[in-house]
């Protein structure tokens, strides 16, 4: 392996995919994560599992994060020493799609500690990054960026940096919150149309060659043609961040119909039983809504 390793803290399935994209780049990755067994699980040539979050981190130049939500940051880097333990100088770049004021209490926490931080999100599902074609939103210091830089571009290639300070967590929340609103969009129009007695290839077909065609939707068709609803983004997952994007509204007095629409719709999609579930699970609600089988049935949580 060559060049420094790499620090990764949160191995879940964005995690392990970011694992993927260093080891083909040659760089050697020690992992952590709050369960033990899963950063084990990644374990192989070139990638090592530390015993301790501070063994993890001590030492180490580039220290990134991939955890569930903003709670989990603040527990893992401030609840747990994460960033007491790393080295004043170092870099902190955090991947998780978190909330505004928890990334600014650890943006408060690094610079008393001396340590550069990056606000970033990667842009694509575990299955993009790993074909290398994610690109990542950075918002921090320019020199916190560039010092990041090579860690990043292994990565991903392509990097719009926003702004010096939460802009990236912002552009996140309100890009995650255009997806949830063209899925169920995506999920009305094709309940409407199979209704019709359209068959749903024949739609998506359609929709591909249409004004409306997009990488999304042709993705997010091919598991609708097939009724895979195995988790690239979790129900759950989308769910808090629609909440996110509602809340940041509220706080800036910025109505979100439409993003308010669909959190409730995901709320009623989670307590369905769809929790682990994809996203795509929206259409499963639409045809319920709709009076229709679903393609996937799932028992309410208790």
């Amino acid at each position: 392996m060559t060049g420094e390793a790499v620090v990764l803290l949160g191995t879940g399935k964005m995690g392990a995919a970011l694992v993927d994209r260093w080891v083909e780049a040659g760089r050697s990755v020690v992992v952590w994560n709050r369960s033990p067994a899963s950063a084990e699980a990644l374990v192989r040539e070139g990638v090592s599992a530390a015993p301790t979050l501070a063994e993890a981190v001590a030492g180490r130049p580039v220290v990134v994060t991939s955890l569930t939500d903003g709670p989990a940051l603040m527990s893992v880097l401030l609840d747990q020493g994460g960033l007491g333990a790393i080295d004043p100088g170092a870099t902190l770049v955090d991947l998780s799609t978190v909330d505004v004021a928890s990334s600014e209490a650890v943006a408060a926490a690094a610079a008393a500690r001396g340590i550069r931080y990056v606000r970033g999100a990667v842009s694509g599902s575990p299955l993009v990054v790993r074909s290398g074609s994610a690109s990542l939103l950075l918002s921090g210091p320019a020199d916190a960026v560039a010092s990041a830089h090579d860690v990043l571009t292994e990565v991903a290639p392509t990097h719009h940096v926003l702004g010096d300070r939460e802009q990236a967590r912002v552009v996140k929340i309100a890009v995650n919150s255009m997806l949830g609103a063209t899925m169920q969009l995506l999920a009305e129009a094709t309940v409407l149309v199979e209704a019709a007695g359209v068959e749903r290839a024949a739609f998506l077909d359609a929709l591909d060659g249409s004004v409306m065609a997009s990488r999304f939707v042709s993705y997010k068709g091919a598991a609708l043609r097939q009724r895979d609803y195995a988790a690239t983004f979790r129900t759950a997952d989308m769910r808090k961040d629609l909440d996110l994007a509602v809340s940041l509204g509220t706080a800036a007095g910025i109505p979100l119909p439409v993003a308010s629409a669909v959190l409730a719709r995901l709320e009623q999609a989670v307590d369905a039983g769809y929790a682990d579930d994809d996203f795509l699970s929206l259409v499963c609600m639409q045809q319920v809504a709709s009076g229709r089988p679903a393609d996937l049935a799932r028992d309410p949580a208790p």
